[in-house]
């Protein structure tokens, strides 16, 4: 008689190989392959590290020149590097720069923005699991805290109304519960805006799952949150083919259906990680399409060559949002791949976009100097610091998928 487990693995297998893993014909294989040693690899990633350190972090503000939000997740891709790479570079550098924005504001939240609150609380709790350390886990625990009254509750829907909102919010909208969302505003805001957007939502979940791994007293209250907001994105916020929209306003219904990779990023990554805290096949089922569409489809974010070309265009010298956001797509799906390592024939399909990425940075959109520009496809043009930004995650996948251990 086979045993519980055993069903539950053979489940899981069979619903990941029910995807399509299949490598599209467009991605050629010159493309697809790096052949570089782990040394060059971790060189790579980390002088490109260094020039963010060096020439693009400002000492007065305690933060690199693209600003609060950015900085946030530009620290998580250092020490981020540290756990792939097994090194400790950056630590130094990624506990002083918390530190010193914890101080800054102690929930991280300095302009009344939750997701701002989130990148530094994931920051922190990838520092932890980087550098170890109570102080970095209780900068995520804190976070965490601190957006979690933000979260519309089950009750809170059903009632119509939000402690933080002076007006009414939609019980369901397309006839399901709208509990689950998480307000783009913070409670440290003029708290006017109808807004429950993915991002913020996808790194409540992110942070909720990563935080039941990290402190199992506390799993069930990480995991319900993160259930909650889990369900909310997939019931209000996901189109046909499994990939994140972007707002749900709490008052109309209204959707903004805008696609972003930062939006499927933190939704893969925190629906993976759920999956591995519980073993609940559904997050894995969901995350993994989301992954397989994310990766193969050319009409949001990236052409038939697999190549990304999200927050490209205009001026490359200006920066703004979106020139930042496929790094986080980058940085969620070199989770997955370490989580899904058993996966043979979705590593192969990850390996090969993210030598996309890897070959037409270090090939094409560098100076050779390890600067690296705005337009992967290239030519060249910079150095800017959203540039840079961009780029750091890129190369620390590429340690993870061609590091032969």
């Amino acid at each position: 008689m086979k045993s519980w487990i055993t069903l539950v693995l053979a489940a899981a297998a069979s619903t990941a190989n029910a995807l399509d893993y299949s490598i599209p014909s467009g991605w050629t294989a010159n493309s697809t392959t790096v052949n570089k040693d782990y040394g060059a690899l971790n060189s790579i990633a980390q002088n490109g590290i260094n020039i963010m350190r060096t020439k693009w972090y400002s000492s007065s503000t305690g933060l690199f020149t693209v600003g609060w939000w950015q900085s946030g997740s530009a620290i998580s891709a250092l020490a981020y590097k540290d756990m792939v790479a097994s090194t400790s570079d950056n630590r130094d550098f990624v506990r002083a720069m918390l530190s010193r924005a914890k101080a800054t504001n102690g929930n991280f939240d300095p302009y009344g923005y939750n997701d701002d609150a989130l990148w530094w609380g994931t920051a922190a709790y990838y520092a932890y699991r980087a550098y170890g350390g109570s102080d970095l886990l209780a900068y995520a625990t804190t976070v965490w805290n601190y957006v979690a009254s933000s979260q519309i509750t089950a009750a809170q829907a059903a009632a119509g109304q939000s402690p933080l909102r002076s007006f009414a919010i939609q019980k369901t909208c397309k006839s399901l519960t709208t509990a689950g969302g998480v307000w783009w505003r913070s409670s440290s805001s003029d708290r006017t805006d109808a807004g429950a957007n993915v991002v913020t939502t996808g790194l409540f979940l992110t942070l909720s799952a990563y935080l039941a791994e990290a402190i199992p007293a506390n799993k069930t209250t990480y995991v319900n949150a993160g259930d909650l907001a889990f369900t909310f994105i997939v019931n209000q916020l996901t189109d046909s083919a499994s990939i994140p929209l972007d707002t749900l306003n709490m008052q109309t219904c209204g959707v903004t259906n805008w696609y972003f990779t930062y939006n499927s990023g933190k939704f893969v990554e925190g629906a993976i990680v759920l999956n591995a805290v519980t073993g609940t096949q559904k997050y894995l089922d969901r995350g993994l399409a989301t992954v397989v569409a994310g990766v193969k489809d050319s009409s949001h974010w990236q052409g038939a060559n697999g190549l990304i070309n999200e927050g490209q265009g205009g001026d490359p010298a200006a920066n703004d949002d979106g020139r930042g956001f496929k790094a986080i797509w980058l940085r969620a799906l070199t989770e997955v791949t370490r989580r899904q390592f058993n996966n043979a024939d979705l590593h192969k399909l990850l390996k090969a976009y993210f030598n996309i990425q890897y070959n037409a940075l270090t090939t094409k959109d560098t100076d050779g100097a390890n600067n690296y520009g705005t337009v992967w496809a290239g030519p060249y043009k910079g150095p800017y610091d959203h540039a840079q930004m961009a780029a750091l995650d890129g190369l620390v996948a590429g340690i993870e998928v061609n590091w032969i251990r």
